[in-house]
């Protein structure tokens, strides 16, 4: 004898005895589905095997699939299989961006967090909690809620969000990770829990300033050299790097000096070499280039020297001299009376 099997699945592809709502295609796409006829002898049996493509707007579930078995003259037997469908429940991390005044973060800057996440899984989720832990207590958040919560989130859906955090003023220019934590439950009522590391990226300004400046000899005469040295203190968040300075004014000489790299809260000097000049109020210009974090640099700072005229003498010590004798008459006299 010869036992054709079939599954039938309606034409649209929709089970009219579902467990849950949902869909079930066959292997051809629609329509019944048959086996060639085969022979069964006496206590024997025989696999059969069916594709069954599962729709991907399919949910969790059980799926009953019918069965008719024809054999013998007009003879046949129905049942049903039934399918539990099951597929995985993921969170994709879209994109993590820092939003701040500039491109990058600066130490005492008030910046925001964007995060995006898609529920890429087979499934709707009933509720995910995002919450944003840093590591390090130099980056802190701006309100105590340091966690969002999202309700009711289908398959496909894409959620935004934002967080608002500063970065503290003493905070080294360098990366700071932070715990980007998942919790959330499918429509099954599983719950799942990941988390994933992200971060930012700390960079540093710096800030020249003159902090003072050194003549030697400390009183400059008319047409001889002397050597000036000029403090230059970084008071900015980042280290100053490949730093030059350079001084345009009226007196000739070595006016060009190499620093290299200064460091957040350091200094280093600048000396310059000079020939002499003519006497009065001379001006000049101190061009200090350098690099950070956020770029290359250019800044001018004004400086002013006084150069005596070469046959003035100093008075300082024509002074000194007037006192004393002063003190000495004063003494005498009183010694005397």
């Amino acid at each position: 004898m010869r036992y054709p099997f079939s599954s039938s699945i309606s034409p649209n592809n929709k089970l009219g005895d579902l467990t849950y709502p949902g869909y079930l295609i066959s292997a051809g796409g629609s329509g019944d589905e048959y086996t060639p006829y085969f022979n069964l002898g006496p206590k024997t049996s025989h696999r059969i095997f069916f594709r069954i493509d599962v729709d991907r707007n399919a949910k969790y579930g059980l799926y009953d699939v019918p069965y008719t078995i024809f054999y013998g003259q007009n003879s046949q037997y129905s049942g049903k299989i039934t399918l539990a469908v099951k597929g995985n429940t993921l969170i994709e991390i879209r994109n993590v961006q820092v939003a701040s005044n500039n491109s990058l973060v600066e130490p005492g800057e008030v910046f925001k967090i964007d995060v995006s996440f898609e529920n890429v899984g087979d499934n709707g989720l009933k509720w995910v909690k995002l919450t944003l832990n840093p590591r390090d207590k130099m980056l802190v958040p701006l309100s105590s809620d340091s966690e969002r919560v999202f309700k009711d989130i289908p398959q496909g859906s894409i959620q935004d969000t934002e967080f608002m955090f500063s970065l503290e003023k003493d905070a080294q220019a360098r990366n700071y990770p932070i715990d980007l934590s998942l919790n959330y439950m499918d429509e099954r009522g599983e719950e799942y829990n990941e988390t994933k590391l992200v971060g930012i990226v700390a960079a540093g300004r710096a800030g020249l300033e003159i902090a003072k400046k050194i003549t030697e000899p400390a009183r400059i005469k008319e047409n001889e050299p002397f050597s000036l040295t000029v403090k230059i203190e970084n008071t900015g968040t980042g280290d100053a790097k490949g730093v030059t300075a350079s001084l345009e004014s009226g007196f000739e000489g070595d006016t060009l000096a190499y620093l290299g790299e200064i460091k957040k809260d350091d200094y280093s000097n600048a000396i310059f070499t000079l020939d002499g000049a003519k006497s009065g109020k001379n001006s000049g210009v101190l061009r200090i280039n350098y690099e950070d974090d956020f770029g290359k640099h250019e800044i001018q700072k004004d400086l002013i020297l006084i150069v005596s005229p070469s046959g003035a003498t100093n008075p300082l010590p024509f002074a000194i001299g007037i006192i004393a004798i002063v003190a000495v008459v004063f003494i005498w006299k009183r010694r005397k009376a």
